[in-house]
């Protein structure tokens, strides 16, 4: 198995075994003064080795964080600190290194550059309080790579599992490519589906097949390797929607509005829902898109009843924090679950709110809402949904329900009634729509080739009769 295989095995391991200590990416945003670039940290569980660390980040198509500045260094600190990032007082492993073919390679201060080719230009040693980088904290002469050490300092230390050694337990993962060089990272365009990623391996599909980038709205996939459920989520924008129609819209692709069952669920779909284009904002909060959730009639207001079209326990919640929601307000039957916050793009969000259409209290309604595709027609454990995307050749899906037309193979296509025979009503339906696209209360286009005709007649004779059992 080559490194990259291992370094694979090893996020995979580190997602299912200790994904309470993950946190959710974070953008150091254009418009807070940062680069753009995408952080994360990830943690072990256990001491990890800068090599195997730096494997990882390439893996997932990143690279272990490079800090050039006092800015930078205050943000991916605070990333840096999350629960379960630190073994004692050391924390991450970050992407410097000392070269020691360098020419200006000299202990314990020379020849130190980072993994991403950026000049070495600043440094937050742990001084005056130390005499960090000293080279001689752990086996003496090989403290070659660079991680935190609290609270916010950096210490050179030995890049291996050295004996006697307190390892770090976890690295910063930066992502900074812009492969289509439009000025935007494309971690965070794969992130929130505005540049498709079925593959998820966090470079646009256009860029890996050459073919032009088309900034839209994709599905994306909280991956299982992440600590997620396998599911795809859709953020889909228009125009004033009512939660009927967006249920309606739903099904007809073959998903339902979205169930949101967990804080960990809540952040991964509100990255999903990032485009400001699908939230109103108004003179207090931002409205979102409409959710899954919904009372059925003659329910207690306003908390009883609640439920989820997918039929998933309703337990967790999000209402809006500090307010008095779920509230029925306006005596205006809200009795449908939206999405809203105090910005789309930072700080925590996702809050719930109970809704009407029109809005009962005069107010703007959704224009978006966030689909969700589970279902396992074949009961492979693959959601069928990523098989149409990943695998098209082997999960056709001809009439784009969202459903692989592998699982909708019709017994008795002849039979356009439905009536359980092909007899001459099946017939005489089929000639009375001769030539046409078939449309109607029952579809004479037997074959769904877009036109009623001599194919679909022949599958009408063939099955003449009772339909199989």
């Amino acid at each position: 198995m080559n490194i990259k295989n291992v370094a694979v095995a090893l996020v995979t391991l580190i997602a299912s075994s200790a994904a309470q200590a993950q946190e959710e990416p974070m953008q150091w945003r254009v418009e807070d003064g940062g680069n753009g670039h995408w952080y994360q940290v990830v943690a072990t569980g256990s001491g990890i080795d800068w090599p195997t660390a730096r494997s990882a980040a390439v893996a997932l198509n990143g690279h272990l964080a490079t800090v050039t500045s006092a800015a930078e260094d205050s943000f991916v600190a605070s990333v840096a600190s999350a629960p379960g990032a630190w073994n004692s007082n050391h924390g991450p492993w970050l992407g410097g290194f000392q070269d020691r073919s360098a020419t200006d390679y000299a202990e314990p201060r020379g020849g130190w550059r980072w993994v991403s080719g950026e000049e070495w230009t600043w440094a937050q040693w742990d001084a005056p309080n130390s005499d960090e980088p000293n080279d001689c904290y752990c086996n003496c002469g090989t403290e070659d790579f660079l991680h935190y050490k609290a609270p916010n300092r950096w210490n050179d230390f030995n890049g291996t599992n050295a004996t006697n050694c307190i390892q770090p337990v976890a690295f910063l993962v930066e992502w900074s490519a812009d492969c289509n060089g439009d000025g935007i990272v494309d971690y965070g365009q794969c992130r929130d589906g505005s540049l498709p990623d079925y593959n998820g391996n966090n470079i646009p599909d256009c860029c890996e097949s050459g073919t032009p980038c088309v900034v839209g709205n994709y599905p994306v996939q909280w991956r299982v390797e992440d600590g997620g459920n396998g599911h795809w989520y859709r953020f889909v924008i228009g125009q004033t929607i009512s939660w009927d129609d967006a249920r309606a819209a739903a099904v007809v692709r073959g998903g339902y509005l979205a169930s949101v069952t967990s804080l960990e669920e809540s952040d991964f779909v509100v990255g999903a829902c990032s485009d400001t284009a699908g939230w109103i904002q108004t003179s207090y909060y931002w409205l979102g898109p409409w959710l899954g959730g919904y009372q059925p009639p003659n329910s207690t207001e306003p908390a009883g009843g609640w439920t989820w079209l997918s039929d998933e326990p309703w337990g967790w919640t999000r209402w809006w924090p500090g307010s008095s929601e779920p509230n029925n307000g306006c005596s205006g039957h809200e009795d449908y679950l939206v999405m809203c916050t105090q910005s789309p793009l930072s700080g925590p969000s996702g809050w719930w709110n109970d809704s009407a259409y029109p809005d009962a209290c005069g107010g703007p309604s959704p224009i978006s809402y966030l689909i969700e595709w589970s279902a396992d027609c074949n009961n492979d454990g693959i959601v069928d949904i990523g098989q149409i995307y990943l695998q098209p050749e082997l999960y056709a899906d001809a009439n784009s329900n969202g459903i692989p037309d592998s699982c909708e193979v019709d017994p008795c296509p002849g039979d356009i009634t439905g009536g359980g025979f092909v007899d001459a009503i099946d017939l005489s339906i089929l000639l009375a729509f001769w030539g046409s696209t078939g449309g109607g209360e029952f579809d004479a286009d037997v074959n769904n080739d877009g036109i009623v005709e001599g194919a679909d007649l022949t599958i009408v004779l063939t099955g003449w009769g009772p339909c199989p059992n």
